[in-house]
């Protein structure tokens, strides 16, 4: 066989052979982006699913869950039952939404007593003895009407009363106040529609419009 007839029969095979190569390489390396994809949109998806608030108006948190007591009322009534500080913990409350107003200094005004929430007084209980705020205060075993005094947007006092069953703070007497604390304000990274409370660490938070008011909270020596 002539050399030329051997070149022409060996070009083409290695044309098909170079051709099937980068076939495999191009299919092996869409396989590794998808997974990579796949696996990426995943762990995003499980991101948002641990933090974001559903339809329904449940929460899920690391160490706490909110769900739905009444949501037939303009502001659902909702609970949060969960851990912080090492400590059993539950909050009552109602969850009103922004609704286009102002909130801080208007619908929530300075220097007067807020019910923090809608309708009944929110309600905190605690089934062992804590410590409370910076201060570290201590605060028995029971349920407390949970009130806030703003004083700006910064300037939080938080306020446990031992009159827990209160509608607003319309009847709130400050000879009921078991302890006070001051909170501690700053602003959220997006506005938060509806009014909801969450716990992250030791701290329990109030999260709605542009702000996230928060106290710590660990236990107490029986």
């Amino acid at each position: 066989m002539g050399t030329n007839q051997m070149t022409m029969r060996i070009v083409p095979f290695l044309l098909v052979f170079s051709l099937l190569a980068f076939t495999t390489c191009q299919e092996t390396n869409n396989t590794v982006d998808d997974t990579a994809a796949g696996e990426t949109m995943e762990n995003t998806q499980q991101a948002i699913a641990n933090t974001a608030q559903d339809v329904s108006g449940e929460i899920e948190g690391e160490t706490y869950r909110v769900t739905v007591e009444d949501g037939t009322i303009k502001s659902p009534r909702k609970q949060l039952a969960g851990t912080v500080g090492n400590v059993d913990v539950k909050i009552n409350y109602g969850s009103p939404a922004v609704n286009e107003r102002t909130i801080y200094g208007d619908l929530v005004p300075y220097n007067k007593v807020w019910r923090t929430g809608a309708n009944e007084a929110t309600r905190i209980e605690f089934t062992e003895p804590v410590l409370v705020g910076a201060e570290n205060k201590r605060l028995e075993p029971g349920t407390y009407a949970l009130f806030t005094l703003p004083t700006s947007k910064d300037e939080w006092t938080i306020i446990f009363n031992k009159k827990a069953d209160q509608w607003g703070a319309y009847d709130y007497d400050e000879k009921d106040d078991v302890v006070k604390v001051k909170g501690s304000a700053k602003a959220t990274p997006s506005n938060v529609e509806r009014m909801d409370f969450g716990i992250e660490g030791n701290e329990v938070q109030m999260m709605w419009a542009d702000r996230i008011v928060s106290f710590p909270v660990s236990a107490a020596a029986k």
